[in-house]
């Protein structure tokens, strides 16, 4: 016989689950608005990066899916869907098999392949493989989307195909060109009636080949700063360096090589260097208040770490240019920017209790996440304060800028000439 009841989540499970839906699991936490700066910042130094990147050989793979789509000629029933079957059998050739080859890390899938995936290759490094010229602009100047790429791939049939804005698609020319070959065991995997079946055909990996190596670095060293196409990137700059000592993107072995952009690089370190703090104020101002204002004890946890940021990343927060910060940052919503104004000011004035600053953080929190807001005086935010578990709450560290998922695509030209 069955039955039906009701299943109660302890305090604790409800706290864990909320901490891995509003917290930190996303790598960069943005309980105030720091996630904007973060951003902003990474865009202009890093163009078409993510922090989804894995390896940069994913930048051929996904073009020469669509060349081989392109050159075999189908006839399924839906373009894009027979390009996501090829990313999946793409995860399938590059996940690991013992004894047979593939990768061991770094294949967007591999973890639950062969479960399909909702972030596939195509999606995670779609806006690099325009930005690094990948794959052409449309004749309007703007990006091509996934879905008009499949109508792209169908628009020699006899029906007709148009864009998103209505326009035929059949005499608009192929925007992947002048693409390095794909390896000699490319399409090794069989035809499409027998596609890949089995672990020990057709294994790739990620490594680059010296020719992938060379026809990438070319493509990097062409990406220009996203606000003066007269200037090269950041990330064009770093092509072919060895960048492993490098902890941060502001070290001084990067600024040396940043040219121009090395007092917005410096500026971007302090502001990382005041985020780190911010975000070390806000767990403070929580754990006291979930101490005095809902009369939870709590350890001096928090707290005890936010001197511990203020004496690790305070004199280079104090050293920020707020206006010249705002300038090159852009509008930012008035809340978040009061945030960031108040906590320099505070750094400045050596300040030291965190509950100073409580108005404008709960303003900047309450504005970005409403009922959620765990700094609310309302009973929404004792409802959160009291889910929020301060040991499950990570140290607070300052904006990456995407560094580490740069150094990792990089590392793949190191040295090339």
């Amino acid at each position: 016989m069955s039955t039906f009841g009701f299943t109660f989540l302890s305090r604790k499970a409800l706290g864990q689950a909320e901490q891995m839906m509003f917290g930190g699991a996303a790598g960069v936490r943005d309980e105030v608005g720091f996630l904007i700066v973060h951003q902003r910042y990474a865009d202009h130094f890093f163009p078409g990066t993510s922090v989804l990147h894995t390896r940069l050989r994913y930048a051929l793979l996904i073009p020469w899916l669509y060349q081989s789509l392109r050159t075999k000629r189908p006839v399924p029933k839906d373009f894009g869907q027979a390009f996501s079957d090829l990313e999946h059998e793409l995860t399938g050739r590059l996940k690991y098999v013992e004894g047979v080859g593939g990768e061991k890390d770094g294949v967007i899938g591999g973890e639950v392949f062969p479960r399909t995936i909702s972030q596939p290759p195509a999606y995670v490094y779609w806006t690099a493989l325009t930005k690094w010229g990948l794959i052409g602009a449309r004749p309007d100047g703007r990006p091509w989307s996934r879905p008009d790429m499949a109508k792209l791939l169908a628009a020699s049939s006899k029906r007709a195909h148009h864009d998103d804005d209505g326009k035929p698609l059949e005499t608009v020319a192929w925007p992947i060109s002048g693409l390095i070959d794909a390896p000699k065991d490319w399409d090794s995997w069989g035809d499409w009636n027998d596609r890949y079946s089995h672990d020990d055909q057709g294994k790739l990996a990620l490594d680059l080949s010296p020719p992938e190596q060379i026809y990438l670095a070319t493509k990097l060293r062409a990406v220009r700063s996203p606000t003066d196409p007269s200037e090269p990137s950041l990330l064009s700059k770093l092509v072919g360096k060895p960048l492993g000592g490098a902890d941060h993107c502001w070290d001084n072995e990067i600024l040396a090589l940043a040219g121009r952009e090395a007092a917005m690089l410096k500026r971007a370190g302090q502001a990382a260097a005041l985020s780190a703090i911010g975000r070390a104020i806000y767990a403070a101002q929580v754990e006291t208040l979930k101490e005095t204002r809902d009369r939870r004890p709590q350890p001096n946890l928090h707290r005890a770490k936010l001197n511990d940021a203020i004496e690790q990343w305070g004199k280079q927060a104090a050293r920020l240019d707020m206006d010249l910060f705002l300038a090159e940052i852009g509008h930012l919503p008035p809340a978040v920017e009061g945030v960031l104004k108040e906590t320099s000011a505070w750094v400045r004035a050596n300040g030291k209790d965190p509950m100073q600053l409580l108005e404008v953080y709960a303003r900047a929190e309450v504005s970005r996440k409403d009922n959620r807001a765990r700094l609310a005086s309302n009973q929404f935010g004792v409802d959160r304060r009291m889910e929020w578990q301060g040991e499950h709450h990570g140290r607070a560290e300052p904006l990456h800028y995407r560094w580490g998922n740069v150094k990792r695509l990089l590392r793949d030209l190191e040295d090339v000439a």
